[in-house]
Order: C-alpha cells, then sequence, then structure tokens
C-alpha cells in the first residue's frame, strides 16, 4: 500500500514528517546546524560528517509513494538516482514519471539512534564541534534514496545493509560478505539523499561549556520549527 507523501519542502512517512530542503548536500550521519529561514525550507546546514566507519550498518527498506496526494511539482529539482550501484542525474519531470511507472523506487537507509549516539561519542573532534554548535547542531541518520527498481529490491524488508568509506562518498553492501557472490554494492555519493530525518541532541549538561557526551538523541521532523 501506498504510505509516503512528497511535498516540495518534506516527505511524509509513518506519519513522519523528512526534510528536502538542501537535501543533496546531505549524507548518512552529516553533522551541522538546523536552520529555520522565515520564508524557505527548513534544512541542514552541512558541516562535516561522522566518519561511516564509526556508524558501520543501516537497515533499509523499499516504500512506495501516493501518487493520489504526490504532484509532478514536488519534484522541481532534477533528482540523482542509483542506477547500476552508481549516480545518474534527471531531471524532476523524468524522475516523477519513472517512480510512478515503477521504473524507479524510493529505498529508506536508516540508522537506529543509538548506533549513530555511539557513532558520535566515539569521535572526539565531531563530538567537540555539536556541542560549539549548541542547540542547533544537528545530526542525520535517515535518508531516502532513489534507485533503478532492480537494484532497490535487494535493499527492501528491513534488510542490513554494511557501510564504507568509498572514494567520492559512501558505499552500502547487501547480501554476502567479503567479496562473495551475491552481494551488492551501491554508490551513496553526494547529491543522492532525496530526503531525511534529523537527530536532536540531549548532553550530559546544561550549559555548553560543561557538555562532554551525548547521552539520549531524539528525531527531530521537519516543520517542528
Amino acid at each position: 500500500m501506498p504510505n509516503v507523501i512528497v511535498k516540495e519542502s518534506h516527505l511524509t512517512f509513518g506519519g513522519v514528517a523528512y526534510f528536502r530542503g538542501h537535501a543533496e548536500e546531505v549524507e548518512i550521519g552529516s553533522i551541522g546546524e538546523k536552520r529555520t529561514p522565515l520564508t524557505k525550507q527548513n534544512y541542514l546546514e552541512v558541516k562535516d560528517k561522522i566518519p561511516i566507519a564509526r556508524i558501520n550498518v543501516a537497515k533499509t527498506t523499499v516504500v512506495e509513494i501516493d501518487f493520489t496526494k504526490t504532484s509532478k511539482s514536488a519534484f522541481n529539482t532534477a533528482v540523482s538516482a542509483i542506477i547500476k550501484g552508481v549516480p545518474v542525474k534527471f531531471s524532476g519531470d523524468a524522475t516523477f514519471d519513472k517512480l510512478k511507472s515503477g521504473e524507479l523506487k524510493l529505498v529508506k537507509f536508516s540508522v537506529l539512534n543509538n548506533d549513530m549516539k555511539k557513532a558520535a561519542n566515539d569521535s572526539p573532534q565531531k563530538l567537540k564541534d555539536l556541542i560549539e554548535w549548541g542547540n542547533d547542531a544537528r545530526i542525520a541518520h535517515q535518508v531516502f534514496i532513489v534507485m533503478e527498481a532492480s537494484l532497490a529490491n535487494k535493499f527492501d524488508n528491513n534488510v542490513t545493509v554494511d557501510l564504507s568509506a568509498g572514494t567520492k562518498g559512501i558505499d552500502a553492501k547487501v547480501g554476502g560478505s567479503g567479496g562473495a557472490s551475491g552481494t551488492t554494492t551501491v554508490h551513496l555519493s553526494e547529491g543522492t539523499c532525496f530526503a531525511y530525518l534529523l537527530l536532536k541532541i540531549d548532553w550530559d549538561a546544561k550549559l555548553k561549556k560543561n557538555r562532554t557526551r551525548i547521552v539520549d538523541l531524539d528525531d527531530d521532523q521537519w516543520g517542528l520549527g
């Protein structure tokens, strides 16, 4: 059953509103400051990212867009879809048409909040930066990626995906281990994110100068200010 509604500024899935502003700059583990301009989309101002080696794994599944509630106008920018494992750029109209026909599909990548908390706490320089950015500091832990259908199906049904550093971004591998046959790897380079969710940080101290570690991470949705 279709369960995703796409708008120009955000995407809704399972009752959660995901950001689309500056999505092309976001990757799993991106960190920075959340911006809420009065006349533009809310977005993450990306400043750095947590080393993907600290994160290691994500869960993925294919989601379906409800085209009775999603219009072509929501696809007003070019989208980089993963074709044969690498990004290929399509116009917004072409992306909409190919998603509607089923030629392309939307895949959700998700890192557990506690896994991202450990990754951040184990990255001293990134943790220092997050503390310095104060209450606007955010971490991206869920992203939506557009893929060709035959490839997307390998990432369906909440499978575990191994994440590693690629030459121009993140390599995501599903199935098998090492160089075993049956594995599939896609390259999630900058520009491939379609929508994303942020994490707001709970620190071990109220005052910035006394903070040393993250004690909890909470989902921060589009539209919450």
